[in-house]
């Protein structure tokens, strides 16, 4: 059964070399210059952690990988327990801060980890509800006694794990029946090829999950998709190449027209009257504003008592969310929905910390309008030409340079850039790495709660 598993999993292709991130090509920002050109194993210690989101056959984020991308050689951190265990123990360390199923709910945490560190004592200190380590398969010897052993501990502390494979691994049947996942790189296989690594990996357990990852384009994710796997994650979640901005039930025109109104300092009643008879539009903010990340002690239920409950600022904010309302939505849409929330949310959260500006609206709607050339297919400079914006918000958006445009570009830089821009971001915002990496599970948490209340 394995012999086809051996000889497709020998040729799998080496990891591909990074490429350049397509969400800061859309935005229109060039990578941050590195902090230092080398990453040593003691800064570890002090790392920033990076995500990257992880699709379910749904095609919504059903998780995150977890990782703090390092300036280290793939082949450095084969060949050196130390620097594989001083990685480990800052990852697991990391991760045992956070809540994470207060935090993510049921959606995956993904962290992968050698099999040098299946023994830490921080393994103790996670989360056994949606943390799921991933380990590196490396060198698999058949019938290792230490690794069965430490197999056995995760799963008696009702850890689930799987496996990530990117070599040849005769002995994985070995290991693969008693794990949740195996995630592996489908580059270079046709979909017969895919189909036949997933039956018989379901061969080995009914209940193993099948993660593809590496994904390239949608084309690839398609691939995957027919084959059978369960989980897609890769560049391909935010590459929007070739993408057309999506429709919409709502009026957009109408949206930006009120949104200008309350920008100018029109009336309540006004405000009222013009969105009067747009009842889908009414009917999509009311289930915003009554959604669970407003926090109201009790239900709104029309366009006036929103105005007198939130006030202006706040009411201005969730009619901002329908810009980014579509009508049939892919895992485009539903990632870029969420993106931008989290990106709204990370920015009004970090508002007064460090050389943050205390601007926790005008912060929460930078980051929401910074998309908007995304999502409309417009140029930033003739959507703002359209929209009543904030002098700051306009400014930092047009790509002038301050606090407002720095904090922004570590918001950029979290979602998907590496380490060294993350950390060179960070260091002009006067912040830590624990405070950026909290910030953003917490603005992640809050855009999922949004984004569901919104469907």
């Amino acid at each position: 059964m394995f012999e086809m598993l051996r000889r497709w999993l020998g040729h799998a292709p080496a990891l591909s070399p990074e490429t350049k991130d397509p969400s800061r090509q859309l935005d229109g920002d060039e990578p941050l210059k590195p902090v230092r050109d080398g990453i040593t194993a003691e800064q570890f210690q002090h790392s920033f952690i990076c995500r990257e989101a992880a699709l379910g056959r749904d095609e919504r984020i059903s998780g995150y990988l977890f990782t703090m991308r390092q300036q280290l050689s793939s082949r450095m951190m084969e060949n050196s327990m130390l620097i594989q265990r001083v990685h480990d123990e800052a990852m697991l360390n990391n991760i045992a801060k956070l809540d994470m199923p207060a935090l993510l709910g049921s959606r995956h945490a993904f962290v992968h980890l050698s099999q040098s560190s299946l023994d830490s004592p921080l393994l103790e200190a996670i989360s056994r509800v949606n943390v799921v380590i991933m380990i590196n398969a490396g060198k698999l010897i058949a019938g290792q006694p230490q690794l069965h052993a430490k197999l056995l501990r995760l799963r008696e502390m009702g850890i689930r794990y799987g496996w990530k494979i990117g070599a040849s691994h005769p002995d994985i049947g070995e290991f693969v029946g008693e794990a949740d996942f195996v995630e592996i790189e489908p580059a270079g296989f046709d979909v017969n090829q895919l189909k036949m690594v997933c039956r018989q990996f379901r061969a080995l357990s009914k209940d193993l999950k099948l993660v593809a990852s590496g994904l390239q384009s949608s084309d690839e994710f398609r691939l995957c998709f027919h084959a059978g796997f369960d989980y897609f994650m890769g560049p391909f979640v935010s590459n929007r190449e070739n993408w057309q901005p999506p429709k919409s039930e709502i009026n957009r025109l109408r949206v930006i027209e009120v949104l200008n109104m309350i920008r100018r300092g029109a009336e309540f009643d006004a405000v009222a009257e013009a969105l009067r008879t747009e009842s889908v539009l009414t009917f999509k903010l009311l289930r915003y504003i009554n959604s669970p990340g407003l926090g109201l002690l009790a239900k709104i239920s029309e366009i006036p008592q929103a105005l007198m409950i939130l006030g202006r600022d706040r009411f201005y904010r969730w009619l901002s969310l329908l810009i980014f309302d579509f009508d049939r939505s892919g895992y485009r849409e539903h990632v870029l929905n969420e993106q931008v929330l989290a990106r709204a949310r990370f920015l009004e959260i970090l508002a007064g910390r460090g050389h943050v500006p205390f601007e926790p609206d005008n912060l929460f709607m930078t980051g929401l309008f910074s998309m908007l050339n995304v999502m409309m297919g417009q140029p930033m400079e003739d959507i703002l030409k359209q929209l009543s914006l904030p002098d700051m918000v306009a400014a930092t958006l047009k790509g002038g340079q301050g606090p407002m445009r720095d904090v922004m570009l570590l918001a950029i830089a979290v979602e998907s850039g590496t380490l060294n821009e993350i950390a060179t971001a960070a260091k002009r915002c006067d912040l830590d790495a624990s405070v950026v990496s909290k910030t953003m599970i917490e603005a992640l948490a809050w855009a999922q709660q949004v984004s569901f209340a919104g469907e």
